[in-house]
């Protein structure tokens, strides 16, 4: 082969290599943007699920949504609470935002609630078919009417742009004053109201044949906890890591009363530990952390000193199974 023919062999050999890389890189482009917008099925969990949706807290994190928990088996899911940026969260973890039924408010703080609005109306795009379901402490009642009346204009033209079921844009509320229990799909709800919460506060406890998981967002009263998430396979609660706090407050980050007020609502992460192995759950999943983890071995080994099970600190998206 001559010299100038193996030059245009390699030229030629370069311009293919270059063309299927070119596609390549296309094709993953238009899966990347795909992914943001193409309709989702529902989410299937084989067994008793628990998806950290979002593991964020009261301020706002670009790292982590706000708080928001998912529990699934077969195609049905709850959701427990809806944080900043849920819908979003939702389609991250490959759950669309139409799949949950049911939506339990552990207490009704902007935190959890910020991104009620966003899942009825983007879920009902989907479209939900059927009502959305809210359970929360009492004042849920009231709230979901400001809520329906702060958007009646809205959700009217989305309904009609496009041509939307009337029964999926409708909310129904539960004010929870007692402990309650009621089936969703093969899932056994239970709520219970903790003691010292202010506002008021709901603790949750699913089950599904021998699998179980508990849900604690505030720590008032660790025993109510305690009673809670007797024998479950997970508890997921949030946590304060307690000294932080105490090093904020010497540094007069903030008025010790304020700090102490944040104290008395959260668990303590060197508490949080023995807690679990108080009402021996077989592990422990860690959400809300304030302040989130630089190193999630530093609040893993902690928590270690107190609890022998197994320890998730959680990302946003994570899948957690007995």
């Amino acid at each position: 082969m001559s010299g100038n023919l193996r030059m245009i062999v390699l030229a030629l050999m370069a311009i293919i290599v270059a063309v299927m890389w070119g596609m390549a890189w296309m094709s993953k482009r238009f899966d990347a943007v795909a992914s943001g917008i193409a309709a989702l099925d529902a989410r299937h969990f084989d067994q008793l699920s628990g998806v950290a949706v979002g593991t964020g807290g009261t301020f706002e994190n670009h790292h982590r949504s706000g708080p928001a928990i998912g529990v699934g088996l077969g195609d049905d899911l709850i959701l427990v609470d809806a944080g900043r940026g849920v819908a979003e969260a939702l389609r991250a973890a490959g759950i669309p935002a139409w799949q949950p039924s049911h939506v339990v408010l552990t207490q009704l703080l902007p935190e959890n609630t910020n991104g009620l609005d966003d899942l009825w109306l983007t879920g009902w795009l989907g479209p939900r078919e059927t009502p959305l379901q809210i359970l929360g402490p009492p004042g849920t009642e009231a709230f979901l009417e400001g809520l329906r009346g702060a958007h009646a204009d809205q959700a009217a033209a989305l309904a009609e742009r496009w041509s939307l079921p009337a029964a999926g844009g409708e909310l129904v509320a539960h004010d929870i004053d007692a402990p309650h229990e009621l089936l969703v799909g093969g899932m056994k709800l239970l709520l219970h109201p903790l003691p010292g919460g202010h506002p008021p506060a709901l603790g949750v406890r699913v089950e599904a044949g021998k699998q179980s998981l508990a849900i604690a967002t505030t720590g008032h009263d660790p025993d109510a906890v305690v009673a809670l998430a007797e024998g479950v396979d997970w508890l997921w609660s949030g946590a304060l890591y307690g000294a932080s706090l105490e090093a904020a407050a010497e540094a007069g980050a903030d008025p010790t009363e304020v700090l102490q007020r944040e104290a008395e609502a959260h668990l303590r992460l060197e508490d949080v530990g023995g807690i679990a192995g108080r009402a021996r759950a077989r592990g422990l999943v860690l959400i809300r952390l304030r302040p989130p983890p630089v190193f999630t071995s530093q609040y893993r080994n902690l928590v270690g000193e107190t609890y022998r099970g197994a320890v998730v600190i959680a990302e946003d998206g994570e899948l957690v199974t007995p």
